[in-house]
């Protein structure tokens, strides 16, 4: 889905208060490379959560299709209805220990326009990266996902997927990363757990006259 639960910061007032991160119970030699890697990668920031932080509602993921319809939808590997069911990935979660959760901040009017593409491929560069690295830190199973449609995002111009017609392989294995939004992944909530303060982007904070900046994320699970 293109990125429907993806948020933005205002300054000023009447921002939802962000409650403060867990403090999950691994030691900062283990974290603090992994998250330091995330920054290096492009991130602006990188927090890692508990895996039970995730919050996953069946209604998000219903949210790629109708009435919406996002124009990724039935596409992709990676988006649904060939993505994991919001069942199945609170059962896939029970695997995990910790999730690293990180963002991009970007003005609100580049999140509404082309450069919003940029931008998604950076979140699943670095999604691909850090899952690449996990096992140097003592994790050695990693699942990378993103905000955004691999398939808007890499193979727009393609008249076909290969892994759903079966003919071959991702031909972007190495970046192309599933869809937060879905399997259902609450973002809100994410976002307020990992002390980021939230809001829906729209044209409306677009062109207010209060300064906005938005986010996108990118999650890594780590067992």
């Amino acid at each position: 889905m293109a990125n429907r639960q993806q948020g933005h910061q205002k300054t000023g007032c009447g921002q939802r208060s962000a409650s403060p991160p867990s403090s999950p119970s691994v030691g900062m030699a283990e974290q603090s490379p992994l998250l330091a890697l995330a920054r290096s990668l492009g991130a602006t920031d990188a927090v890692l959560l508990p895996a039970e932080t995730l919050v996953i509602e069946d209604r998000y993921a219903a949210m790629c299709g109708a009435p919406y319809r996002c124009p990724s939808y039935g596409l992709a590997p990676g988006c649904p209805p060939h993505a994991p069911s919001p069942a199945d990935f609170r059962a896939r979660l029970t695997g995990y220990r910790f999730v690293v959760v990180f963002k991009i901040d970007a003005p609100i009017t580049e999140l509404l326009d082309e450069n919003r593409l940029h931008i998604t491929r950076a979140i699943h560069r670095i999604a691909a990266g850090l899952e690449r690295a996990a096992p140097t830190f003592g994790f050695a199973q990693a699942f990378g996902m993103a905000a955004g449609s691999c398939r808007e995002l890499f193979c727009a111009n393609e008249t076909a997927c290969p892994v759903l017609d079966g003919s071959r392989s991702c031909r972007h294995l190495d970046l192309a990363r599933p869809s937060i939004s879905a399997v259902g992944i609450d973002f809100a909530e994410l976002a307020a757990r990992a002390g980021w303060p939230f809001a829906k982007i729209d044209t409306d904070a677009a062109s207010g006259g209060t300064p906005t900046m938005g986010l996108m994320a990118g999650i890594v699970l780590l067992a």
